[in-house]
C-alpha cells in the first residue's frame, strides 16, 4: 500500500511540474511578445531636414598638410553681377508643419500618389498653391524639394506666432 501511495504520488507531482513548466514558458513567451510589439518605432527621419541640420563642409587640406607646393595664385576673374532674384507669384506664404510625425511629399495631390520625400516638425515650407478647397497643398522646402501635402498640417508663419501678453 505505502508503494502504491508513493508512485500515485509521483505521478501527481510530475503531472503538476509539468504543467507549471508549460504555463510558465507560456506566460514568459507572452510577455515578450506583448512588449515587442508594444513598443513604438523610430521617429522617421526624411532626411530633407535643411533647417535643424546644419550642412558642414569639409575643410580642403592645407598646403601644409598635403606635402605639394603650393600653386601660384593666377588672377582672379571680374565679378559678374549677380541675377535679382525673381518675385514669388501672388498667393504664395510661408507655412510651419504642425503635423506631430511630420508629413510626406507627394508627387500629385492623392494619397495614391507616389512620396518623393518628407517634411519634419516644426520645419517652415513655402506654400505655392491649394487644391480641393485646401484638402491639398503643393509646398516647397527649404532644400528646394517640392511636393503635395495633406491640407490643414501647416499653419502660416504669422499665425505661429505667440500672442503677446495683455492682448
Amino acid at each position: 500500500m505505502k508503494k502504491m501511495f508513493s508512485g500515485f504520488a509521483q505521478l501527481v507531482l510530475g503531472f503538476t511540474i509539468a504543467i507549471l513548466l508549460v504555463v510558465g514558458g507560456s506566460v514568459a513567451a507572452s510577455l515578450y511578445l506583448v512588449a515587442r510589439l508594444t513598443a513604438l518605432p523610430p521617429k522617421p527621419d526624411f532626411g530633407e531636414n535643411s533647417s535643424q541640420v546644419a550642412n558642414v563642409a569639409p575643410n580642403p587640406a592645407s598646403p601644409a598638410e598635403s606635402g605639394s607646393p603650393s600653386p601660384s595664385p593666377s588672377p582672379s576673374p571680374s565679378p559678374t553681377p549677380s541675377p535679382s532674384p525673381t518675385p514669388e507669384p501672388a498667393g504664395l506664404y510661408r507655412a510651419r508643419v504642425v503635423w506631430p510625425e511630420g508629413l510626406v511629399l507627394r508627387a500629385e495631390p492623392s494619397y495614391e500618389a507616389a512620396s518623393v520625400g518628407g517634411v519634419a516638425y516644426e520645419v517652415e515650407v513655402t506654400v505655392l498653391e491649394e487644391r480641393d478647397a485646401g484638402a491639398w497643398q503643393r509646398v516647397r522646402t527649404g532644400a528646394g524639394d517640392e511636393g503635395w501635402v495633406v491640407g490643414g498640417n501647416l499653419v502660416t508663419v504669422e499665425d505661429a506666432a505667440p500672442a503677446s501678453p495683455g492682448t
